[in-house]
């Protein structure tokens, strides 16, 4: 098996919410989709990352099993100034739940829900 993430798959209950999220207020490309399934992929420098309705994904794996969004952070890429892309992000209607600060590690970091509930982090290393 590669080692590589490949995916980051997430289930949603307000797909084309999520849909216009993902595509206009953070400029992901869109290079798959199926709305009749509730299905959008976007292509990122490493990965894809897919949207996918909660109905459709709860055919494939049973309903018991897909539960709301947890506790599980996902991160982009180094920005450059995390403070400039928290005001970019906020003046396009992102609501933040932790604006930037600079970690005890050396990271500094600003937290925000997609539509959904999922938890994003923009983040830089300032060390």
């Amino acid at each position: 098996m590669d080692k590589k993430l490949e995916w980051v798959i997430l289930v949603t209950d307000k797909f084309e919410e999520s849909r216009q999220f993902y595509k206009d207020v953070l400029g992901l490309k869109i290079v798959r989709e199926a709305a009749k399934e509730e299905f959008v992929q976007f292509k990122m420098s490493n990965c894809y990352l897919a949207i996918y309705g909660r109905k459709e994904v709860q055919k494939l794996v049973g309903k018991i099993y897909i539960k709301k969004p947890s506790s599980a952070i996902y991160t982009f890429g180094e920005v450059e100034d995390v403070d400039k892309e928290y005001e970019r992000l906020k003046g396009k209607g992102v609501k933040f739940i932790k604006k930037p600060a600079t970690q005890l590690w050396g990271q500094r970091t600003a937290y925000y829900n997609d539509p959904d509930g999922h938890i994003w982090e923009i983040q830089k290393w300032t060390n």
